[in-house]
């Protein structure tokens, strides 16, 4: 029998899938994350479904894991004293920036603070020219005397981003191996490793949020590891990137730290693709809507949307990342009365402790949950993930308190102002996906998870005239499913820069094959079989001129076709194609994966019944209360279809249909038809 574990850490739960390949059989775990030690919550789950299994920890072959631990620790700024070692007469690279204005009519807009202040950033004597040669040597005295200041201002671990050194490294190696030498307990991340690109603003900010992660990354996925080691687990833990595939703890605390930013959000998008695959829709909006926050991704032609260039907090990222917006609009989400008399909702959330007030942990600010649970949507009684029981009355109490009180209007109508403001909010996110990009909603089927996901999923649709929404069979834990369909990812990059007329097929081929040894190194060093890595090379190409680049997949037939292909990308991308004008390469990218463990979907039984209602509850439908029936997800037999109003409980999620018709398809997927 061959197991693995799948465990994403999420915001308010930390969820898990223990699946054995073979049969299929499939054991979940949901249990609310203990903030600021993570690593407890991980442990306790792994334990727990172990037990379930009747397993020893040493049977498990896999273990992948997401987690947030990168993205908190930007949002906190609680990430390593940093220092940054840069070309003298860079120093205020970071402050400086783009000078872009996010928000260009508020006058109140402030940039965030870098995350190394400048009295740590260091000035270093040396320069290279764009094309790599040495304009003025690299001068090592410079290094030694700002390590010796790092070292009495108690640095953590040092970013080195030096100018041009995309081109030639050895400056940039070089003053890390006299740091090794003067300050070996101190972490170091150079930019030639972390970001080969030209730019020196997003390649030095990359780096220093690299270097930034390092020792807090480290630290936790070691304390995980040894825990598990002495649990008796043997298989080495390996972690989800931005970029939707995993690699080895060693590379993610070091090189890789800053990969994981969107580490559990990405395990989803991967869950959600298998299993909308499976449904039969190749073109899906995906919502993940947990108790923190909500995430809204684009699946097209069956791919999905990767980014290479983002921010987090401001700060600019340049890593693979799949194109996921992120918002404050979370179950916890809290809902509260502005001075001028506004209801608002998040991007305050009561997370896992104390949480929501009708989870009875000490909340006692209402939040999106407590307006579902006043309205039905959510039945008091009922016991969810961790052994919380809804409590009806402790929700309508925060409600009345800090909301309907206020504004002088009943519990039920406050609950429902909450819904509409937070789904409000959400529907701007999946228009900012989709409309704002010039694709029809229309389109598109919308693909629900996350604990809290299907709970808001058909108000959502509706308001967008979509007319199929999907539930998975776990959407609740489809992040930690996610983690176990996530193959083995590697990127790596060429500057080749220069006129396609001034190039030869010979000449990218020759940049791919160094970049192919590259990528055979650090798969040797992953412990992957080369023989079963499948390689995309993809060329980053504009007019000349242009200062954004268009990416184009290289294949056998050469420039010739990668320059139409360019011509016809452009068109569809901005209306226009200027055939006949030059055309330039700016960067070569080579994307390497390997298969994903398993083709087979982690699914949870089903024990189809005929009678598979269990309980009659009220429902708020169009302005009063109603008694519907409440569907046990479990006893729905393949092929059942069933009309609205109805409420579907699970163990991970709810499901609340109106006037529209489900039907379960052959995959347990739940198939929801809006109305026309």
């Amino acid at each position: 029998m061959v197991y693995r574990i799948g465990c994403d850490v999420g915001g308010t739960f930390t969820d898990l899938c223990l699946f054995e390949e073979e049969t299929g059989k499939t054991f979940f775990v949901k249990t609310p994350t203990t903030t600021g030690h993570q690593a407890t919550a991980v442990v306790h789950a792994a334990r727990t479904a172990l037990g379930m299994a009747g397993i020893a920890a040493d049977e498990l072959s896999g273990f992948a894991h997401g987690t947030t631990v990168a993205t908190n620790a930007i949002l906190e700024r609680r990430g390593a004293r940093t220092a940054l070692l840069i070309t003298r007469g860079f120093r205020d690279v970071l402050a400086i920036g783009r000078q872009t204005r996010a928000h260009l009519y508020d006058q109140y807009a402030r940039k965030p603070e870098p995350l190394v202040p400048r009295e740590f950033v260091y000035e270093i004597g040396e320069r290279l020219a764009p094309d790599g040669t040495v304009a003025q040597a690299l001068d090592e005295e410079t290094v030694r005397g700002a390590i010796s200041a790092m070292l009495t201002a108690g640095i953590e671990t040092v970013a080195i981003s030096f100018l041009h050194s995309y081109a030639n490294p050895a400056h940039e190696q070089r003053a890390a191996e006299i740091v090794r030498a003067m300050a070996p307990d101190l972490k170091i991340s150079i930019s030639s490793d972390v970001l080969a690109e030209p730019g020196e603003f997003e390649r030095t900010s990359t780096t220093v949020m690299n270097a930034y992660l390092m020792p807090p990354l480290k630290d936790y996925l070691e304390r995980i590891a040894n825990t598990l080691v002495s649990d008796g687990v043997t298989v080495e833990p390996a972690i989800m990137q931005s970029g939707g595939g995993v690699m080895p703890i060693e590379t993610a605390s070091g090189v890789k730290a800053v990969h994981t930013c969107l580490s559990g959000p990405a395990a989803g998008m991967i869950g959600a693709r298998r299993f909308a695959e499976a449904a039969g829709y190749k073109n899906v909006v995906t919502i993940d809507m947990g108790g923190t926050s909500f995430d809204v991704g684009l699946i097209e032609n069956g791919q999905i949307l990767t980014r290479y260039e983002s921010e987090i907090e401001g700060f600019p990222l340049r890593v693979p990342m799949f194109d996921i917006i992120t918002l404050g609009a979370g179950g916890g989400s809290i809902a509260h009365v502005d001075a001028g008399g506004l209801l608002k909702v998040g991007p305050e959330s009561a997370g896992a402790r104390p949480g929501p007030a009708a989870y009875g942990k000490g909340g006692e600010r209402p939040t999106v949950t407590d307006a579902n649970v006043i309205l039905g949507r959510l039945r008091p009684g009922r016991e969810i993930g961790g052994g919380i029981v809804i409590d009806r009355q402790r929700a309508a109490r925060a409600v009345e308190t800090h909301v309907a009180g206020p504004l002088g209007i009943s519990v039920e109508e406050a609950a429902v102002g909450i819904l509409q403001v937070v789904n409000a909010a959400m529907v701007r996110g999946m228009r900012r996906i989709t409309v704002e990009r010039g694709l029809e909603p229309r389109d598109f089927a919308v693909m629900a998870f996350g604990g809290a996901g299907p709970l808001h999923a058909v108000d959502l649709c509706a308001e967008l005239d979509v007319e199929t929404v999907i539930v998975p069979p776990s959407p609740g834990l489809l992040c930690g499913i996610g983690l176990l369909l996530a193959p083995w990812k590697h990127d790596e990059t060429s500057m080749i820069s220069g006129l396609t007329d001034g190039m030869s097929n010979s000449d990218i081929r020759t940049a791919i094959e160094i970049l192919v040894s590259k990528i055979i190194d650090q798969a040797n060093n992953d412990r992957i079989d080369f023989k079963s890595v499948t390689l995309a090379p993809v060329l980053e190409m504009r007019y000349r001129g242009q200062g954004h680049q268009l990416p184009i997949h290289w294949t056998p037939d050469g420039l010739d076709a990668a320059v139409e292909a360019f011509h016809q990308a452009h068109q569809r991308s901005f209306g226009y194609a200027r055939r006949g004008e030059s055309i330039e390469i700016s960067m070569l990218r080579l994307s390497a994966s390997a298969p994903p463990p398993s083709d087979r979907l982690p699914v949870p039984t089903i024990t189809a019944s005929d009678d598979p209602v269990i309980a009659r509850s009220p429902l708020w439908v169009e302005g009063a209360m109603v008694e519907v029936p409440v569907y046990d997800r479990a006893k729905l037999a393949i092929g059942t279809e069933l009309q609205g109003p109805l409420i579907v409980e699970q163990h991970d999620t709810t499901l609340i249909v109106s006037a529209q018709t489900l039907v379960v398809d052959s995959h347990g997927n739940l198939i929801i038809r809006m109305q026309k």
